[in-house]
């Protein structure tokens, strides 16, 4: 054979480093989103708080409870806004997390490929006569493997997208009829008295 056992545990020891670079790399990615999920929340927080506070003290202020009920009433549509954005973005934060990842995942798998042909091809100059056939056999099947992983990954990506489509679609639909029934509910609470 002319490939020796050092050489194959060089490329081997490349391809180790170089996944333990991609776990790095993904982590950090991950801890980036993590570290963005906190601020995120710390935020919401205090606006939530903030509202809260306002809302009490515009509460306390009422004299009538026409006035305290559109002051409820009133602060739904808000909250919900609030509410849509915030799952937005931790929606955002998340695809962001899962498309690094995933990019990490898929140049990971294609240098594997590439490895296992090369390989491969190593091995069929060095191999006996008359080994050809599972040679080639085995190219075609890590070609084909190749090609059904790639084929997933693509129809797992235009699921998450669609899907992440239609929850906005119905989120701000959500958001918007809430909205018109608060607007409406106001307007007869204030014709009423």
């Amino acid at each position: 054979m002319n490939t020796s056992p050092e050489k194959m545990l060089a490329s081997a020891r490349s391809t180790a480093e170089a996944r333990v670079n991609d776990f790095a790399v993904a982590g950090d990615s991950v801890l980036s989103a993590v570290e963005h999920l906190t601020a995120l929340n710390l935020n919401t927080t205090r606006a939530v708080l903030d509202d809260a506070i306002a809302l009490g003290q515009a509460v306390a202020a009422a004299r009538d409870p026409k006035t305290l009920v559109e002051l409820q009433v009133g602060a739904i549509t808000p909250a919900m806004q609030k509410s849509y954005a915030y799952c937005k973005t931790v929606g955002a934060l998340a695809g962001r997390a899962q498309t690094d990842t995933l990019k990490l995942v898929e140049a990971g798998m294609s240098q594997w490929l590439q490895i296992v042909i090369l390989t491969l091809e190593t091995l069929n100059r060095s191999a006996p006569a008359g080994s050809g056939f599972a040679v080639k056999a085995l190219k075609t099947a890590v070609a084909n493997a190749s090609s059904a992983y790639e084929g997933a990954t693509k129809v797992a990506r235009q699921v998450s997208e669609t899907a992440q489509a239609n929850a906005d679609q119905a989120a701000a639909a959500t958001v918007e009829a809430v909205e018109k029934t608060t607007r409406a509910t106001v307007s007869m609470i204030k014709t009423a008295a």
